[in-house]
């Protein structure tokens, strides 16, 4: 069944680039390679590096909440193996299942594990989503006539979406929903009754992160940051090739590109992400060859920013190498 799912992945990403490919002009696109800026496309690769870095670095500030010691090159080494094995499986639930494992396997408690990769998810979506309805804001009060009412009514649900998403994640770390759901599942017994004790477990270790409003606050921050760096290095690509977009629409373009490449619906985000440049960028008259081209190389060089991960596989498997030995649960 797994292997079925990935051929379905694979052939639908086949099928869409395959369109585009058909949509698009090849000649245009050799002439924007022709006149490629190499010092543009390097400085946008180093933003992506940094990106994977930073990704890193937030996950260890929810670590150490549950205190389990990983220093950010432990982690970093652990983010960047898990995400080069997780683009051969689906979204980012494969890569976070295999972060679960590296660090389960060296003995600290998987409902402390979980419940970091759990406020993660939550917040880094928080995040972006609330990123998306600043950019909607700031796009209809600078650039009013930029898209079509007809295109921005449906993003507005989006501002709805992150207040909604903000609201869900406040409540499920609110002591009352805490109390009645521990209410509600100590009444089941049986085998269903087993499973909600250990989901009771997980949901407890996520809990505790409400008493840690200082990193919840710093890991949202950064998020928020976070989420200019692939704007950014979509940015100085577009400057390297050449390709005309208006400054404030890449505050919409990426983060619905973000999204949608979530979905696991295809390999690795292919064909999506392209059709999704193609369509979005055809708002504001970028021709389909460039659009296309725009986010062909954008998802090959977040590929490419992840590669170091199948060296640190090769030389030391999920969990590190050389010295580099995961911490220890301190008491």
């Amino acid at each position: 069944m797994k292997h079925l799912k990935t051929v379905v992945r694979v052939a639908l990403s086949a099928v869409l680039l395959g369109y585009l490919l058909y949509m698009v002009d090849l000649d245009q696109a050799e002439g924007l390679v022709r006149q490629g800026r190499p010092l543009y496309i390097l400085a946008a690769l180093g933003i992506a590096l940094f990106d994977r870095w930073l990704m890193a670095y937030k996950w260890v500030i929810l670590l150490r909440v549950k205190r389990i010691a990983l220093t950010v090159r432990q982690a970093t080494e652990v983010y960047w193996t898990s995400t080069f094995l997780g683009v051969f499986l689906p979204a980012t639930v494969g890569g976070d299942a295999l972060r679960f494992l590296a660090i389960w396997r060296r003995g600290f408690p998987s409902r402390d594990v979980i419940a970091s990769i759990m406020v993660e998810r939550l917040l880094g979506f928080v995040a972006l989503f609330a990123f998306l309805a600043l950019s909607i804001f700031l796009n209809l009060t600078l650039s009013p006539g930029l898209l079509p009412e007809t295109v921005w009514r449906p993003l507005r649900l989006v501002a709805l979406g992150a207040l909604a998403l903000t609201g869900l994640f406040a409540l499920t770390m609110h002591p009352q929903a805490a109390r009645l759901f521990a209410r509600g599942s100590g009444r089941v017994h049986g085998r269903l009754g087993a499973i909600l004790a250990k989901v009771r477990s997980f949901y407890q270790a996520y809990l505790g992160y409400k008493d840690h409003p200082m990193a919840l606050s710093q890991f949202l921050a950064l998020s928020l940051f976070e989420n200019l760096l692939p704007l950014t290095w979509t940015y100085l690509l577009a400057q390297a090739f050449g390709i005309q977009i208006p400054f404030l629409y890449y505050f919409v373009l990426i983060p619905i590109v973000l999204v949608l490449v979530r979905l696991p619906i295809s390999f690795d985000g292919f064909g999506v992400q392209e059709g999704a440049f193609v369509y979005l960028l055809s708002l504001v008259g970028t021709p389909a060859s460039d659009a296309f081209f725009l986010g062909l190389t954008s998802h090959i060089l977040a590929l490419i920013s992840v590669l170091p991960g199948g060296v640190l596989y090769a030389l030391g498997g999920l969990e590190g190498y050389g010295d580099s030995k995961l911490g220890v649960r301190t008491e």
